[in-house]
């Protein structure tokens, strides 16, 4: 991943909208640029951009929200950030943006907004701030965390953790490694483990609430049992009888009351047939008139429909004079529009051709008036004020310029000087660029002898501790052998000590067991104390401590001597080769210069100033030159803006001759608007006559229809006559064939379709309630006559059922105790059987908690503590050797190492004091940040993984260096362009402004804001 260009606009000092580009020559060159400028003048804030850009959030601020942004500049209503970086998928545009309401400083904030686009076509990725965190993380391989970590590099976290203690270090580890995974794995197996074990107690505690019946117990309730089984079946026999008596009394009852009521719904209906009597007559009467329905409903519609037929007629014949006058008064209304329209055509005839002649005259006008407009345009609104200009001063002004611009050329035109100029000037640059190189040589044969000065006392030296050294380490192999010797005389003067009882068991004469001498000089006397010995070999062991210590003062002073000569042969071939390569541009610039060799400084300092002096004279010529050149311009264009006034003059005295002439001609000031207004009038007239027309149309056609109404009007009463006295005849025939006497007699006997419907429904459903009562009451005294017959008791019901009740409560205690002793035998089987289950299960929990156990004593507690530190030494492990790679290309003097005994304790091996193991606790201030760095740059290669990363960014911590160690760093980072990496380096530090070239410069200015300058830096308005 390659940052390629970084946008921002109003984030915390930095005001405005910037944008820098790091694709330029200035930083793929190097691969190394700074990133520079005073405390507090905003340096960091282009780290900020490139995380909120990516990430919506910043190392110092986490949380950016519509309810918090701390890094919108103070007074602005609006920020934003965006990154244009690259994958070896592509290139890809993130940007990121929030602002207040109406984007002013005073507004609310609004919900951030966050997107991804394809960099090459614009094609939006990502809109919704989960979904682009999710595509950024799939794009570069690296979340928030990991980036941090990988790319933006704090020096500041590696400097807390080198000093930290080793309980201390893993939670710092965590945080930077983003491994604390293990902490809540630990945290987790300990937490399991007592849910594992309170689940294996509440199993316990559940079982042991169990109570079970014994044996004994069970027998008797089942004994009972049997017994109360046999008691419910008979007292169910006793309660069906009394049943069965109960239920043929309510029967008998029932049919009794039902018969009763029977016969008197059978009164009741014989009241509602005489009631309905007179209706039934008018049905019958109805029923007989319904037969002439057909006949006689027609006659009456044709009847009515002839009655209106001769009223339409007559309304008809009434409205028929005055259609004819209206006819008469359009016919006389179109006479009249046609002789109007014959006088306005024959008007506009008449003028025609003084209509020619005046669009003649006007199309004249029309030219020289644009003809005049044209010519006003060409020239500003000020020149056409006031009378035209002396044409004869301005000639005399034209030929001045002209003679001073000829005296100008005349030692050279403006190519020739041109030339002379440029030549000027790259000799200018040469003699620059050679005055420089020989200041670069001067520097380099200064430091060269001073180097050479500096190797003398440093080889005297060094010559002087190697011999006291060598002195040393005889003395020192003759003091071990001493001790050597000394240590074998007490080993056996113990073991001798050690044989006392053995001392006494010898007898003279008799071999010794051991050695097998028959002779015991100390079988009575004691072996001797050695006490002489002992204080000398205490003696050895001072002088040998003393000695060794020595030793490691000369080992560390000679390493030093080494280091320092071996860092000054180096520097004198870095300067020698420096010196060399200088050689190849003095030479160049001598051969463009066409000098021999080179001059002294002074002479060669003249020659600068000599060539700057003649540039200047050149310049001033050609400035000469051009400012006449450009009043010779100005003085032409005047004349041609003096001719072009005579010319608007000359055109409009022409327009005014035509404008009078158009006047004498007619007094109609626009002919177009007097030829519209007389065809206008001609149109008008053509349309009255239309309109005329259209209006006796139709009056004729009303007029028309309304006599062929009436005559189809009476052609229909005709027709209807004919038909009414044929229905008449028909009718009357059937008439005196009925039981009617007359029509009248007829149409009252008719009745609506809904009322005869009515009686017919009425009169049936009588007739069948009358059925139905009757079939009911046949059954009703067959059921009584059955029931009589069948005699089973004299109670009656109320006594019945009160003996049923009796028997019934009498059976429901004996349920009650049979289901309680049911259910007391029933539980007790299921706790039986839940107790087996309660068993298994805890037999299964403990051995779910063993498990448990087992893995708690290896990686679980309530701190994290113990998985963590298991893993974090692993983690740190690999971590050193990732660093000590980094470490070997700044130094060969240090080597990374992790303490045995104690996994989180990081050691320094000293190479150049006999590989001596230092604690980092000890380190120097410069020696820390090496050490850091390389801790931060091989972090950085195991948090990318299989992430390439091609852009880093180091804040802080160069401030602690010396000179050569300074140098060693920027060295390594260099070196990282080979992998094709582009190095920040964040500092303040003065000393990186004169060892990196390329930098980007943030300069406070007032009121607490900044601005930015360097390659690829602008601010974009």
């Amino acid at each position: 991943m390659r940052i390629l260009q970084i946008r921002f606009k109003n984030l915390n000092s930095l005001t405005g909208e910037w944008e820098i580009d790091l694709t330029g020559p200035a930083y793929t060159s190097d691969g190394l640029f700074a990133i520079t400028g005073p405390t507090g003048a905003g340096k960091s804030t282009l780290l900020d951009a490139v995380c909120l850009a990516l990430y919506g959030r910043t190392p110092r601020q986490p949380r950016i929200s519509q309810a918090q942004n701390e890094v919108m500049s103070r007074q602005t209503g609006e920020c934003f950030a965006e990154v244009v970086f690259e994958t070896p998928q592509g290139a890809w545009r993130c940007h990121w943006s929030q602002h207040r309401s109406r984007k002013q400083a005073d507004g609310s904030l609004q919900p951030p907004r966050h997107e991804v686009s394809d960099a090459e076509n614009g094609k939006l990725l990502a809109t919704k701030i989960k979904d682009v965190a999710e595509l950024i993380e799939r794009l570069s391989g690296m979340d928030f965390e990991r980036f941090t970590r990988s790319m933006l590099l704090a020096q500041g976290s590696f400097a807390a953790f080198l000093q930290a203690d080793p309980d201390a270090r893993a939670p710092i580890l965590e945080q930077i490694t983003g491994t604390s995974i293990y902490s809540d794995i630990s945290v987790a197996v300990h937490e399991r483990r007592g849910q594992e074990r309170q689940q294996l107690e509440h199993l316990r505690a559940a079982q042991a609430g169990l109570k079970l019946l014994d044996e004994e117990e069970a027998e008797t309730l089942s004994r009972e049992l049997v017994r109360l089984n046999e008691a419910v079946e008979a007292q169910q026999k006793q309660v069906d009888q009394q049943q069965k008596l109960l239920h043929w009394r309510q029967q008998l009852d029932q049919e009794n009351e039902q018969l009763k009521q029977l016969q008197q719904d059978q009164q009741t209906l014989e009241q509602e047939r005489q009631a309905f009597a007179s209706q039934q007559q008018r049905l019958e009467q109805a029923q007989k008139a319904e037969s002439l329905r057909p006949e006689y409903v027609p006659l009456v519609q044709r009847r009515t429909d002839l009655n209106q037929a001769r009223k339409n007629g007559e309304q008809l014949r009434q409205e028929l004079p005055t259609l004819e006058q209206a006819h008469q008064t359009a016919n006389t209304a179109l006479q009249q529009a046609q002789e109007h329209q014959q006088a306005a055509e024959a008007n506009l005839t008449q003028h025609q051709p003084l209509i020619k002649q005046l669009r003649e005259q006007d199309y004249a006008v029309s030219l020289k008036r644009d003809a005049w407009q044209q010519l006003k345009a060409q020239l500003p609104a000020e020149l056409l004020q006031g009378p035209a200009p002396d044409p004869a001063a301005l000639q005399a002004a034209i030929a001045k310029t002209e003679a001073d611009l000829q005296d100008a050329i005349s030692e050279g035109g403006r190519d020739q000087l041109k030339d002379q100029q440029e030549q000027v000037r790259i000799r200018g640059e040469s003699l620059r660029e050679l005055r420089n190189l020989v200041r670069q040589q001067t520097e380099l044969k200064q430091e060269q002898q001073g180097l050479i000065a500096d190797q003398a006392p440093l080889q005297a030296q060094q010559a002087e501790v190697s011999a006291q050294a060598e002195h040393g380490r005889q003395q020192l192999e003759l003091l071990q052998r001493e001790q050597q010797d000394l240590h074998t005389m007490q080993r056996l003067a113990d073991r001798i000590a050690d044989l006392e009882q053995q001392r006494h068991e010898l007898e003279p004469g008799k071999p010794c067991p051991l050695c097998g001498s028959e002779q015991h000089p100390w079988r009575i006397e004691k072996p001797p104390a050695l006490s002489e010995e002992r204080k000398r070999l205490q003696l050895v062991e001072q002088q040998l401590e003393k000695l060794q210590a020595q030793l490691r003062q000369w080992d560390i002073k000679q390493a030093e001597l080494n280091t320092r000569l071996q860092t000054g042969q180096k520097r004198g071939q870095v300067v020698a080769q420096k010196l060399a390569a200088l050689d190849a541009p003095v030479n160049a610039c001598l051969q463009q210069l066409d000098w021999a060799e080179c001059p002294d400084t002074d002479r060669l300092e003249q020659a600068y100033q000599e060539a700057g002096e003649q540039w200047k004279q050149l310049k001033a010529r050609l400035d000469r030159i051009d400012r006449l050149e450009a009043e010779q311009k100005q003085q032409q264009q005047a004349q041609q803006r003096q001719q072009q006034r005579l010319d608007v003059d000359a055109a409009e005295s022409a327009l005014i001759k035509l404008q009078q002439q158009r006047a004498e001609m007619s007094p109609e000031a626009d002919t177009e608007d007097w030829v519209k207004r007389l065809e206008k009038a001609v149109e008008q007239a053509r349309q009255q006559v239309e309109q005329c027309r259209e209006a006796l149309n139709r009056s004729e056609q009303s007029l028309n229809q309304r006599r062929q109404q009436i005559t189809d009007a009476d052609s229909r009463i005709q027709v209807l006559e004919a038909e009414v006295g044929q229905m008449q005849s028909a009718f009357t025939q059937s008439l005196a064939q009925s039981s009617f006497a007359n029509e009248a007699a007829l149409e009252a006997a008719l009745l609506p379709r809904e009322q005869m419907a009515a009686l017919q429904q009425t009169a049936q459903a009588l007739q069948e309630r009358a059925s139905h009562l009757n079939a009911l009451k046949s059954r009703s005294e067959q059921a009584l006559a059955v029931l009589q017959e069948q005699a089973l008791t004299e109670e009656p019901a109320q006594q019945l059922l009160a003996n049923l009740q009796q028997l019934k409560a009498t059976q429901a205690q004996q349920l009650e105790q049979r289901g309680s002793l049911q259910q007391t035998l029933k539980d007790n089987e299921a706790k039986k059987q839940q107790f087996g289950e309660q068993q298994q299960a805890i037999a299964a929990q403990q051995r779910e908690l063993d498990r448990w156990e087992q893995l708690h004593a290896l990686i679980g507690s309530a701190d994290g503590k113990k998985f963590r530190n298991f893993a974090q030494g692993l983690t740190f492990e690999l971590m050193v050797s990732h660093a000590n790679r980094q470490l070997q290309k700044m130094s060969d003097r240090y080597l990374l190492a992790r303490d045995e005994a104690q996994p989180l304790e990081l050691n320094v091996i000293d190479n150049y004091q006999a590989g001596e193991v230092r604690s980092t606790k000890n380190l120097s201030g410069g020696e820390s940040f090496l050490i850091s760095l390389s801790l931060a740059l091989g972090l950085s290669g195991m948090a990318s993984r299989n992430v390439r990363v091609d852009s880093l960014f180091l804040d802080e911590g160069f401030g602690t260096l010396d000179e050569e160690a300074l140098e060693t760093a920027l060295d390594t980072l260099s070196g990282l362009q080979q992998e094709g990496k582009l190095i920040g380096v964040i500092s303040h530090v003065q000393a990186l402004k004169e060892r990196i070239s390329t930098r980007i410069e943030v300069q406070p200015l007032s009121g607490g804001r900044s601005q930015i300058t360097g390659p690829g830096c602008r601010r974009c308005e």
